[in-house]
């Protein structure tokens, strides 16, 4: 926890994934993390290390993720995008980016097939949506 605050107060951008991968091992006892790990999401200048912070509070057990889940459908990182694909809330506004994604061809392959799983399983389920 020390480590992953000294990073953030020196704004060691290289490094705080790795640190945020450490804590989420500790589930719900690394909660004094999470206001970090959320301030790392917003303000850090390096793309890929979202999807660190992301599945850290997800381990961690943090609320209010249904925002970050719904914002990491646009994402520029691919692992990211897939954590919004499997977790945003099911809302008309959601199912339809995720429709997006499905259909881009532009959009990695494994983004496509997890988006149109996704829409596939809430055809099943329409309470959902």
């Amino acid at each position: 926890m020390d480590e992953l605050v000294e990073q953030w107060s020196a704004r060691a951008w290289c490094g705080p994934d790795q640190t945020a991968r450490r804590l989420a091992r500790f589930g719900a006892a690394a909660a004094r993390a999470v206001p970090y790990l959320r301030l790392l999401w917003l303000h850090t200048p390096h793309s890929y290390e979202r999807a660190a912070y992301l599945e850290a509070l997800a381990a961690i057990g943090a609320d209010g993720l249904e925002h970050m889940y719904a914002e990491a459908l646009w994402d520029c990182e691919e692992a990211t995008r897939l954590q919004g694909i499997a977790s945003a809330p099911a809302s008309p506004e959601i199912l339809g980016r995720i429709a997006v994604l499905r259909d881009d061809p532009m959009e990695a392959t494994e983004v496509r097939a997890a988006a149109r799983a996704r829409l596939s399983a809430a055809e099943l389920r329409p309470e959902d949506g």
